[in-house]
């Protein structure tokens, strides 16, 4: 059954969370009420219906005050949506743990539009899909970078939307007003490539409290979207209608043919020499990761990915001090 979660996501992902429990956003919106009048004249007592009211009628009342007229007209709605509210009007949380959201939608046309979605969310999600797979490839076919799939969904879903490959963060755009998430994002993505990558759950929330939902593209790369509240179902679609675009702008190029003994040797040589400069820098940081990818030019992730890679390959890793000491000692012998 429909959430109100799923409700609001769909119909008017700008609305915002006034007061209420984030956790009883997952209940399930059996239908959409609208009044435009306050007591007597309200709607019919059906319990678990979302309840969509005219900001009028909180203009100089508390909250608290209109959830108790509710209560005493029987109404147990599953959550309230203030419509039209202006952008000088300010709410202020009321005790009850009932989710209200606020909307600058006016409140006919934002009852219509949920009304629309509960009857038929099956077909709202397909033609989403649809758009979003279109859209993605159209962004995709004017600029190859990952970056420019991922800034639309980001853009229409008004969630953080991050793309790694590779251990490399190859695209990160924060919702709008949300640079701080961003930043929490990439803590945490380092966090979980030190520990080992990502786990197998696709949707889960992290002890700091933000939410992440993840597809898998291929073998080392994936989608992100992050946000600090739960995910709904167009979350869903808009993270594999993604996937489904960066599959084919991240897929792995045959294999090379094998080179020639001197451009093998000069690759490999590359190859070494950007290892040791990576472990050099983060020994000469004291082990601190931030310091070393600035040093060097590149992201914190990238440096994650190196030391992970020297870790599993060479058995080295310069945040120990044994190792550090002795990568130090080895650079200063060549006079690097």
């Amino acid at each position: 059954m429909t959430s109100l979660l799923d409700l609001w996501r769909a119909v008017d992902p700008e609305a915002r969370l006034v007061s209420g429990s984030v956790a009883r956003l997952a209940a399930p919106a059996r239908g959409v009420l609208r009044t435009r009048a306050a007591a007597p004249h309200l709607p019919p007592a059906i319990d678990g219906e979302l309840l969509v009211v005219e900001a009028s009628l909180i203009r100089g009342r508390p909250l608290d005050a209109l959830l108790a007229t509710f209560e005493a007209a029987g109404l147990r709605p599953v959550g309230v949506v203030i419509a039209g509210l202006a952008g000088q009007l300010r709410l202020e949380a009321a005790e009850s743990p009932l989710p209200i959201l606020g909307s600058v939608r006016a409140g006919a046309l934002l009852a219509d539009a949920f009304a629309t979605y509960v009857s038929d969310e099956a077909g709202h999600l397909q033609r989403l899909s649809g758009e979003l797979r279109l859209a993605a490839a159209e962004a995709a076919l004017a600029d190859p970078d990952p970056a420019a799939p991922a800034g639309l969904v980001a853009a229409r879903m008004r969630r953080g939307v991050a793309v790694v490959a590779d251990g490399e963060l190859r695209a990160l755009h924060p919702r709008t007003a949300g640079r701080a998430l961003a930043a929490r994002f990439a803590a945490t993505h380092a966090r979980l490539l030190a520990g080992g990558g990502s786990r197998s759950d696709s949707s889960r929330r992290t002890r700091d409290g933000l939410w992440l939902l993840e597809r898998r593209v291929r073998p080392g790369a994936a989608a992100w979207l992050f946000d600090d509240l739960p995910f709904a179902r167009v979350d869903e679609v808009a993270a594999d209608a993604l996937g489904v675009t960066l599959r084919a702008l991240l897929r792995r190029p045959p294999a090379p043919r094998p080179a020639s003994r001197p451009v093998q040797r000069a690759a490999e040589a590359a190859v070494t020499d950007r290892f040791a400069a990576t472990l050099l820098a983060v020994a000469r940081s004291n082990g601190r990761i931030a310091p070393a990818a600035r040093a060097l030019g590149v992201h914190r992730n990238t440096v994650l990915y190196r030391l992970r890679a020297a870790r599993a390959e060479r058995g080295i890793d310069p945040r120990r001090p044994e190792d550090a000491l002795r990568l130090l000692a080895e650079a200063q012998r060549r006079g690097a």
